[in-house]
């Protein structure tokens, strides 16, 4: 079995997750434009370039500040909000430890 795969399953399960909360109820002009970014990041996941896992670590951090910044001041949101911000961690964990157990090394 390669190293990272089950990580690398999580990121990616997590990134499905995250699309499919922004854009199930009622997709709008502005969650199809927030979706774009998360699901490149899954469509190269399927085969995930050398160093994407940091690619998707650095790219969670707006989202976690975002979802969470809703989950405050929006409380009729909070469900799908909350599960973002919650997705957007387990991603952010899961992408770098599938950088670490492949052995890629984000400082170069």
């Amino acid at each position: 079995m390669p190293a990272g795969i089950f990580s690398r399953g999580i990121a990616l399960t997590g990134l499905l997750v995250m699309i499919a909360t922004l854009l199930l109820p009622m997709p709008s002009a502005w969650s199809g434009t927030v979706a774009v970014p998360l699901f490149v990041l899954f469509v190269t996941g399927l085969k995930p370039p050398r160093k994407w896992g940091g690619w998707v670590a650095v790219a969670m951090v707006p989202y976690f500040a975002i979802a969470l910044g809703e989950v405050i001041a929006n409380p009729s949101g909070q469900f799908a909000t909350s599960l973002l911000a919650g997705c957007t961690m387990i991603v952010f964990f899961s992408a770098l430890d599938f950088s670490r157990r492949t052995g890629v090394s984000l400082r170069s």
